[in-house]
């Protein structure tokens, strides 16, 4: 066998301190989608419609895909609206990044007349083919609809002080998506009702994990983060609110190891940016896991106002190693190599979701035609969370004429776990992806080019390289066929 060694990439190499555009994980945007003339809340507090060309060096993929339904609060949805949906969904698709999708009606202080609980159930169901054909693009769907903002609060027809009511909009919500996709909720609280309603109320474990019981569909979005003392009634359980000990807080982080989690922070001028300052936002992130996370909220750049505010102050906030080791969140020794200290921006930036490095390879040296042959790969995620949706590492033999060779592999990419459940969560798990199998007969002769491929699990997308995971390892990265190819060794077939 032949062993290849790898290291994280580091602040010296190559784009050592660019963030990697990976799909399905990260800082995210946020846009209106769907967009119509005779829509009621329009994007005209956005300050860039598409901010995607601008942040190429941050590596954004995601954005909060909102789309308003308000003038249809009586009406069916117009196919003037549901082909401005489709429209955007492409433009997704062809630029090669995925929505965290949010349906909602009534905008702040824009409330209209407001759905029914039975005006939703109806849109849903219009609403469930475009969702289901472009499930490709869509990250996860949140279960949004009620009240401000699709936040479960302030809405005209107090829908969200009825569990029976919105346990229907849940269950429906749940009933749209296919089997592969996940949704979300604002308020633990309101989470824990729904689901009692449906009488699953049980906690996410890694026996329930990933099944499509309710209680393992549904993760948690905080649009309130580090706002308040209970991050404005997300957690409410005196003494603790949003400390250690707090019930809600600890349920959220075991949970979060197996859902999606986002969030964002109050519009600039809306919270102390001390309140979220650089550690006290990591500690939170990484205790629960958090996937995505807006850039626009609270950075001078993208939000309403271009004062400095609390991202902008992540820039300046030094992160080190002895820091991170006393908060218990893991890390790459490679990511300080040479340097002190790492902003919390670059930090909170690089571990959102996933961040997958290989670290050993062993293969045969020689493969032949028909024959047995053996690969190992050793990775290990120093990210907050693991890879949410299905995806399937594969190994992929590269000949000099650019014929490849898909091998592919029964792992999950969401056994991914930076930790062991209930674990230390400093304490970073190792994992072992394996090819033992023949290769096929009609291999070709000549050196062959090893890669690791992580594509996406949508036919549709799995020849974009978009949209397949880049190892945070320093190795060659080459594109061929559509497939981005993390290249880990080189092997003479015979």
């Amino acid at each position: 066998m032949k062993s290849a060694i790898f290291h994280g990439i580091r602040p010296g190499d190559v784009d050592g301190r660019r963030g990697l555009h990976n799909p399905e994980r990260g800082f995210r945007f946020e846009i209106l989608i769907g967009q119509i003339p005779s829509d009621i809340v329009t994007g005209s507090y956005l300050r860039d419609l598409w901010p995607f060309p601008r942040y190429t060096y941050d590596g954004v993929s995601m954005t909060q895909a909102y789309c308003y339904l308000l003038q249809f609060a009586e009406s069916e949805i117009s196919q003037e609206k549901i082909d401005a949906l489709e429209a955007d969904f492409a433009r997704a698709r062809k630029d090669g990044v995925k929505f965290l999708l949010r349906f909602a009606y009534e905008f702040g202080g824009i409330r209209g007349k407001g759905p029914t609980a039975e005006r939703i159930l109806a849109h849903i169901e219009q609403l469930t083919p475009i969702v289901q054909r472009n499930i490709d693009v869509i990250y996860a769907l949140q279960i949004g609809w009620v009240g401000a903002w699709g936040e479960f609060h302030s809405s005209t027809h107090q829908i969200e002080k009825r569990p029976a009511d919105y346990a229907r909009i849940v269950a429906a919500t749940l009933e749209m998506l296919p089997e592969c996709r996940r949704t979300m909720m604002r308020y633990p609280d309101r989470r824990g009702k729904a689901l009692a309603e449906l009488g699953d109320d049980r906690e996410v474990t890694p026996d329930t994990a990933w099944s499509q019981a309710p209680h393992a569909r549904i993760g948690h979005f905080n649009d309130a983060f580090l706002s308040t003392y209970a991050d404005a009634g997300t957690f409410g359980n005196p003494p603790f609110f949003t400390l250690r000990g707090d019930p809600t807080v600890e349920r959220i982080g075991r949970e979060g190891a197996f859902l999606p989690i986002d969030g964002e922070l109050y519009w600039t001028g809306g919270a102390n940016p001390d309140r979220a300052a650089g550690l006290k936002v990591i500690a939170r992130l990484s205790l629960h896991h958090y996937t995505t996370f807006s850039l626009v909220h609270s950075n001078s750049e993208l939000d309403q106002r271009q004062d400095k505010w609390t991202i902008d102050t992540w820039k300046e906030q030094p992160v080190t190693p002895a820091a991170l080791e006393a908060l218990d969140v893991a890390y790459d020794p490679g990511y300080f190599a040479g340097v002190d200290s790492r902003t919390a921006y670059e930090f909170i930036r690089d571990h959102l979701g996933y961040r997958i490095a290989v670290d050993l390879v062993e293969y045969q040296r020689t493969a032949s035609p028909g024959e047995p042959y053996c690969i190992k790969a050793v990775l290990h995620n120093y990210g907050f969370s693991t890879p949410i949706n299905e995806r399937h590492p594969e190994f992929v033999l590269v000949g000099a004429d650019g014929t490849a060779v898909e091998l592919p592999t029964a792992f999950d990419c969401r056994a991914l776990q930076p930790s062991a459940y209930g674990a230390r969560r400093g304490e970073v798990l190792t994992h072992l992806v394996r090819f033992d199998a023949p290769l096929p007969a009609d291999l070709t002769g000549g050196d062959l080019r090893l890669a690791l491929w992580f594509p996406d699990a949508s036919p549709s997308l799995r020849y974009r390289p978009e949209y397949a995971i880049r190892l945070a390892s320093e190795l060659p990265v080459k594109t061929v066929g559509g497939r981005l190819l993390n290249i880990v060794g080189q092997i003479a077939a015979r």
